[in-house]
């Protein structure tokens, strides 16, 4: 539909950004190949930028596909653009939390999410908010934590690859190997193609290190 209304209306700002937006979901999903899909992605988001430059959604769009491909900068600049034009937007403080997460930076992150629940405490992005949750404190190293978070995550939302995978790292890391499995099944179910290499290659936390403690938590669950 959205690919659609751009024939119809090549000047419709919102329907790139809306497009752009979904086609890096998909990438993080592992359901579209990486780089394709993130070069497409950016390349709708910057288009909806030069044709809206004060639309929110076109920067949150373009931050929201530099926050997974491990691009912190471009991510935080473009999602404070959103929130200049868009103060109440509490999505975009959502996905500022995660940018800091993935960046090693769990606390900033938290702070974020307290943000985005105050603006909008009964929204459809609970899961969201709390699978950032989850993935601050597995960053933070408080595992029993992240398990908690996720575990709700998954029961609002049960086709939630990336709080699943989260999860399961999260669960190996704690020691909770049940957990982990049951977790890993959900994962292969979402995600076929989910390997070590990939999330190796493709996940989008930036420091090697918390790549490295992210996979031993997947390889404790079994992924190989």
């Amino acid at each position: 539909l959205l690919k659609r209304a751009i024939e119809l209306d090549p000047h419709y700002a919102r329907a790139r950004s809306l497009l752009a937006w979904a086609f890096a979901t998909r990438v993080i999903s592992g359901n579209l190949e990486f780089e394709q899909g993130i070069s497409s992605a950016l390349a709708l988001a910057q288009g909806a930028i030069d044709l809206d430059p004060d639309d929110a959604w076109a920067h949150f769009a373009a931050g929201y596909i530099s926050a997974f491909s491990r691009r912190f900068g471009p991510a935080v600049e473009e999602l404070n653009e959103a929130l200049q034009r868009n103060p109440n937007f509490a999505f975009v403080h959502i996905i500022l939390g995660v940018a800091y997460g993935y960046a090693g930076l769990a606390e900033d992150g938290l702070r974020q999410l307290e943000i985005a629940r105050r603006l909008s405490p009964l929204d459809q992005t609970q899961a969201a908010n709390l699978s950032v949750e989850g993935l601050c404190h597995l960053v933070a190293g408080r595992y029993a934590e992240a398990v908690r978070a996720e575990r709700r995550a998954v029961l609002m939302r049960p086709n939630f690859g990336t709080a699943w995978r989260t999860l399961t790292a999260a669960a190996g890391l704690a020691g909770d190997l049940e957990i982990a499995r049951q977790g890993l099944v959900e994962c292969k179910r979402l995600q076929p193609n989910l390997s070590i290499d990939w999330v190796e290659k493709y996940h989008p936390l930036i420091r090697s290190q918390d790549r490295a403690r992210y996979i031993e938590g997947l390889r404790r669950a079994g992924l190989e």
